[in-house]
Formats: C-alpha cells, sequence, structure tokens
C-alpha cells in the first residue's frame, strides 16, 4: 500500500477577514465622532456649579398663572423695590399682556440693569405661543438667558 502524503502547500484566503477589519475600523470612526457630538458642556447650566463657586447674579422668575397673569419675582437683587420685585401682572383677553409686560421689564431692568437671567414657570395649559411671546419680549428689553422651568 501507498501512503498517500497530504499536500502540506495551501493558500490561505485573507480577504474575509480584512473585509471585517475595515468594517470593524468604520464603525469605530462613526462611534468616536457620535460620542464626540452628543456630549453637553453642563457648566452653563444655572445651578450646576457649587454654592462657593456661585456668583449672586439678579435672577427674575416669572410664574404664568390663569388667564395670562404673570406673577414676578425678582431674586437675589437688593437694587429692584419691593413693589417690582414681588409683582402681579393681570392678563388681557385670556393673554399675557404684552404691553404692559414691556413696561414693567423696562421699569426692573432700569432699577437693575445687571438682571441679564430670567426664568419662566408656565402652567400645564400654556400655549408655546405664550412662551415664546414672553420670550421674545424678555429678549427686547435686553435680559438674554432665558429658561423654562419644567412643570
Amino acid at each position: 500500500m501507498r501512503r498517500h502524503n497530504k499536500h502540506l502547500d495551501f493558500e490561505i484566503n485573507l480577504i474575509p477577514c480584512i473585509d471585517l477589519l475595515s468594517v470593524c475600523i468604520c464603525f469605530l470612526l462613526l462611534t468616536a465622532v457620535w460620542l464626540h457630538i452628543g456630549s453637553m458642556n453642563v457648566k452653563q447650566a444655572v445651578g450646576g456649579q457649587s454654592q462657593a463657586e456661585t456668583v449672586k447674579k439678579p435672577l427674575l422668575w416669572v410664574y404664568m398663572g390663569q388667564g395670562g397673569q404673570l406673577t414676578f419675582n425678582v431674586q437675589q437683587s437688593s437694587l429692584v423695590p419691593k413693589a417690582l420685585a414681588n409683582l402681579k401682572l393681570p392678563g388681557l383677553n385670556g393673554q399675557a399682556n404684552l404691553a404692559e409686560l414691556a413696561k414693567v421689564l423696562t421699569q426692573i431692568t432700569a432699577k437693575d440693569p445687571g438682571l441679564k437671567t430670567a426664568l419662566i414657570q408656565p402652567q400645564a395649559q400654556s400655549s408655546y405661543e405664550e412662551i415664546i411671546g414672553l420670550m421674545d419680549e424678555f429678549k427686547k428689553q435686553g435680559v438674554t438667558d432665558l429658561g423654562v422651568a419644567p412643570l
């Protein structure tokens, strides 16, 4: 009997391995880009720093009530008189009275020019149109750091 020697000269096909590695590299690069885009700098948020690092800036809270009523609450400002610091502004035809709002904001910013931050707290039934209208009025009066407090 003859022994059949196995053929020891064979080839390895490396093309599928190279294809698989190139696809893995593509996924790695895409994931790295998504992670970079998805990051957010939280130090810009109000209250994102410790108490010792926080500079006491004047803050205006505006609470939206029924029928367009607006309640103002100025905090951390000794320049604004109590009459303006806690003021209720009645609505007009179920909407916020933007003309009176402009007058009140002019008075408040005249008393304390450092007031640049306002937080709006709407009610559940407040419309987006009202909130955006308030924000536009604040921007016109020079209050540029705006936020909407969650319900």
